[in-house]
């Protein structure tokens, strides 16, 4: 029988061990004086004297009939976030029995009950089962960094949405991708000025034209003629609510741009059933979008992978993010 519950001042040993033992092969420092640091904060009413962006921290413990066999530690922070610091089953405890996902729900648990929008953690590269654990569950990789916590060691960023960001109306009926028909067109610019031009200079009719034009070209499949294929998402009435222009480069990769949508829904259709409409497996995709939260969002979910940021590439106060995409 597992059992969740806070940690206590006779659990020291217990968590200065179990940090220890589990965090040293992945991460630099004094992980007891890690461990003394975080209980202490908990006992001390969940308030870290040091923290800067931590509001409240809390501990818990899993036990179970043999005795205490696992921890998670959380903050909540000041942007309205939790952090799992650490996530951690005993050793001669990790045989699949559920301890992982029960630690899970009790930090789930504590975010929701404190209207956490997202919960996030960061994994080393070297702990593979702790990075399957996470995906498995719903976390989505954000990124990763070489030398965070211990050098040469790269850290993945991963992260769940708890609460919507997003608070649309649903769409009407179920979405579909096909490929972009005349009558589209009205709709379509609409959505991709509403899209780009606020972070694109010369972003306007005569672009679109461009993709009517360039869409036009199309039966010639000619690369040095800069054709374009236009998808767009289509809800149950056949009105536009995503797109994507695709377009083969040179050197065999293909620009998807504009790529757009107007819902998280539409969002989903287009990223999910994009790549087979492309190019065969081994064909990269690669998209320019401003950086905000649910372009960015939509393309992490969906496997999509930050390849840079050009500063005034598109606007003179703005920059563009470049993703990569392989299919």
């Amino acid at each position: 029988m597992l059992r969740i519950r806070e940690a206590e001042r006779a659990d020291r040993p217990f968590v200065r061990r179990l940090f220890d033992e589990a965090l040293a092969p992945h991460y630099g420092g004094d992980h007891r004086a890690h461990a003394d640091r975080v209980l202490d904060a908990h006992l001390g009413g969940g308030h870290d004297r040091h923290g800067h962006f931590s509001l409240l921290q809390r501990m818990f413990l899993l036990v179970e009939r043999e005795g205490r066999s696992g921890l998670v530690h959380v903050v909540y922070k000041r942007q309205g976030t939790v952090k799992i610091s650490p996530l951690i089953v005993a050793p001669g405890h990790r045989n699949g029995g559920g301890r992982g996902s029960a630690l899970l729900r009790a930090a789930e648990t504590f975010a929701l009950g404190h209207t956490a929008r997202q919960i996030y953690c960061t994994v080393a590269e070297t702990n593979a089962p702790a990075l399957r654990f996470f995906r498995g569950h719903g976390f989505v990789d954000a990124g990763s960094a070489v030398g965070q916590y211990k050098p040469d060691v790269r850290e993945f960023m991963l992260y769940k949405p708890l609460i919507p960001a997003s608070r649309e109306a649903p769409e009407r009926g179920p979405l579909r991708l096909r490929e972009v028909e005349d009558r589209d067109w009205p709709t379509l610019r609409k959505l991709v000025l509403a899209a780009f031009a606020p972070h694109c200079e010369g972003v306007n009719d005569r672009w679109v034209q461009s993709l009517v034009d360039g869409h036009a070209r199309r039966a010639g499949r000619d690369v040095n003629a800069k054709f374009k294929d236009v998808h767009v998402v289509a809800d149950e009435r056949d009105e536009v609510r995503g797109v994507a222009a695709t377009g083969p480069k040179k050197g065999g990769s293909v620009k998807v741009m504009p790529l757009c949508a107007a819902s998280d829904a539409a969002w989903r259709t287009l990223l999910r059933e994009l790549p087979a409409r492309v190019g065969g497996p081994g064909t990269r995709l690669y998209t320019h979008q401003a950086p905000d939260a649910r372009s960015t969002a939509a393309l992490q979910r969906h496997g999509w992978r930050l390849e840079g940021l050009l500063p005034g590439a598109y606007h003179t106060t703005q920059s563009m993010a470049q993703w990569g995409y392989l299919t």
